[in-house]
């Protein structure tokens, strides 16, 4: 899944709309989300993202987030979450399950 833009309040909905229906949907071990094209990320969607993880973990799955912006990254860290969500370089990486260093 690749989610281009600013992610923040005013879309929350229909990124919860998209997650919920992904990970119901998904039969593939990880679901794999690249936020390298986002512009802009609040905590609300970090939120989100982590009830998506827990989702996903009741299924049977995990998610990993792709993503080589330092303000993704501060916020992950800020919010105490970079465990929750190590950073992954590219998709292919994400698959293998190579962690980069965290862009602060």
């Amino acid at each position: 899944m690749r989610l281009t833009g600013d992610l923040d309040i005013a879309n929350l909905h229909v990124l919860t709309v998209l997650l919920r229906g992904t990970t119901d949907q998904t039969r593939d071990a990880w679901l794999i989300v690249d936020l390298r094209p986002v512009t802009f990320m609040d905590s609300a969607v970090l939120n989100e993202l982590s009830t998506a993880q827990e989702h996903c973990e009741q299924a049977g799955h995990g998610l990993r987030l792709v993503y080589d912006q330092p303000f993704i990254g501060r916020l992950l860290e800020i919010l105490g979450a970079t465990k929750e969500f190590p950073r992954y370089a590219s998709a292919d990486d994400a698959w293998a399950g190579r962690e980069a260093p965290p862009k602060l």
